[in-house]
């Protein structure tokens, strides 16, 4: 059984949700990963309501839980669930001789994080390549309009005669910016080995917003500076107003780079923490130390 078979298994086993995408190595190659390597399946579950939907999955799928993450779920209230970076996982769930680790987010708080860049945590996510499981139109259309954004951020920190796979690797690596979790735990590789191991599909995601912005020749990219400044006005409000309000010279691109980094670095810097701390309350200590353990032996994998 493949790996998407065992996800759409597993997926109609627990309650009906709005959305359901995969992501990460279990779905798309990733350069570093031998056939001998078994990565968790990665799911985000879009939900109307975080808390109702798991109150529901802990009667169907008690394994999901540990004692600790299920008490928690039961004890605390929806806003909390939701929290600061709007998703709430789960991880070292096995089934079917796999391992899942998935994530619940309300379809308004995902909507309002893709349109706005207030947090970047999902966000960041959906820049990236996802496999859509199931959806819904106006999800599409969101999740485009934040892959535009993103193209157009990375462009602006980017120089005249860089690569098509340099303007990728910027705009991967943006949730990756003060990211805490990057200094301990991840494969510092980690952003390129993304990119090279699913470039065709990074590719057709991207590439018409990168022509939109820039010429390409021969891979050498002249950017439209003018048309991108333009465009700033386009970007989500969070962003767009920081930018604009900065008093700074967008046209400087190093200008654009250290504004840019310093608001991504600082919602992921929070918000990377804080997911982290959330983790331990939903996943129990056990599975909690063993995931982090298994993201430190990828970090000096070689």
């Amino acid at each position: 059984m493949s790996n998407v078979e065992k996800i759409k298994k597993f997926i109609k086993k627990r309650p009906k949700a709005i959305a359901v995408y995969g992501y990460g190595s279990g779905i798309f190659k990733q350069a570093g990963y031998g056939k001998e390597d078994k990565p968790q399946l990665d799911l985000i579950f879009v939900v109307d309501d975080v808390k109702e939907w798991n109150m529901k999955n802990i009667e169907l799928n008690p394994n999901d839980y540990s004692k600790a993450g299920a008490k928690y779920f039961r004890k605390k209230d929806k806003d909390i669930l939701v929290g600061r970076t709007g998703v709430t996982y789960l991880s070292y769930i096995e089934e079917d001789g796999a391992t899942f680790k998935y994530g619940t987010v309300e379809y308004d708080s995902l909507k309002e994080s893709l349109n706005t860049w207030n947090s970047f945590y999902m966000t960041g996510r959906f820049q990236k390549t996802i496999y859509e499981f199931e959806s819904c139109e106006e999800l599409r259309k969101i999740i485009e309009r934040n892959r535009r954004s993103a193209v157009i951020v990375s462009l602006l920190m980017s120089e005249d005669g860089c690569s098509f796979k340099d303007v990728l690797v910027r705009l991967c690596g943006l949730s990756y910016a003060g990211d805490t979790r990057m200094a301990i735990a991840e494969n510092p590789r980690k952003v390129l080995n993304i990119v090279e191991g699913s470039y065709d599909e990074f590719v057709k995601m991207y590439e018409k917003y990168i022509k939109e912005f820039s010429k390409i020749s021969l891979d050498k990219l002249e950017i439209k500076r003018d048309k991108l400044i333009k465009a700033v006005e386009e970007l989500p409000e969070c962003i767009r107003d920081y930018l604009l309000n900065s008093g700074k010279d967008l046209r400087d691109r190093l200008v654009c780079e250290e504004l840019i980094m310093a608001y991504l670095s600082k919602i992921n810097k929070s918000e990377s923490t804080y997911q982290t701390m959330k983790g331990l309350k939903t996943n129990g200590l056990h599975k909690s130390l063993s995931y982090a353990t298994a993201k430190v032996k990828k970090r000096f994998k070689k």
